[in-house]
């Protein structure tokens, strides 16, 4: 009888090589997952702001629009970015 053919306490790491194998794959991944994160810069798109920083950044874009500063594309294209960090 070959010693390979037993599936006794010694076979296998004790049965335990199954779990070992499927945690480090687990950790392997959790681990790529973290690098590609930090490489391409955090989960999120937009900075993280307040409601009273995205309040006070709308009335200054207003402002900049009521003095000519910009003109109307560009004051609706500004106020719809502001506006979907509301919703995020």
């Amino acid at each position: 009888m070959p010693f390979y053919d037993h599936w006794g306490m010694g076979g296998f790491y004790g049965g335990f090589g199954l779990i070992f194998m499927l945690l480090g794959m687990v950790l392997m991944v959790f681990i790529i997952l973290a690098i590609l994160r930090f490489l391409l810069g955090g989960s999120s798109s937009a900075p993280t702001q307040t409601p009273q920083e995205r309040s006070r950044a709308l009335h200054i874009l207003e402002e900049r629009f009521a003095h000519g500063e910009i003109d109307e594309a560009e004051y609706n294209e500004r106020r719809r970015i502001l506006e979907r960090g509301y919703r995020s």
